[in-house]
């Protein structure tokens, strides 16, 4: 939130622009192995989603980057399809210059319209007495 504090009235003063926060899959979906992580993305996509009312009165939009693994040295560990940087800032880019709200980036996003990001997405709405996955 300081960095949204600090930029929103500089922004506000240009006659609006852009917040993005990197967000991830945890935002949505957490692992049992990560539970940290998970808490802390989740807070920060709150963190991400609240002031967007706000800041959109002002010309702001706040933007949301879900992704599954980026391919990145702090990602190598894990034996998982990941997405590009390069693929990730060209989605990101593609949503400023739309006014969309939020990213999903997953590495097989363009082959499979059910990525992971999207199936957690789509798994928010579903009812509480719904079965996992479903």
């Amino acid at each position: 939130m300081p960095p949204i504090r600090a930029f929103a009235p500089i922004l506000a003063r240009n006659g609006g622009g852009a917040l993005v926060n990197m967000l991830a899959l945890a935002s949505w979906a957490g692992s049992p192995g990560f539970p940290g992580y998970a808490a802390s993305k989740w807070a920060q996509w709150s963190l991400t989603d609240v002031p967007r009312t706000g800041l959109q009165e002002q010309g702001t939009l706040v933007v949301g980057v879900h992704s599954g693994f980026v391919d990145t040295d702090l990602s190598s560990w894990a034996d998982a399809p990941k997405i590009t940087t390069a693929d990730v800032a060209e989605r990101t880019v593609e949503a400023l210059a739309n006014d969309r709200w939020e990213v999903l980036a997953d590495a097989d996003a363009d082959a499979d319209a059910d990525a992971e990001t999207r199936q957690a997405k789509a798994a928010l709405s579903q009812p509480l007495h719904a079965e996992p996955g479903r």
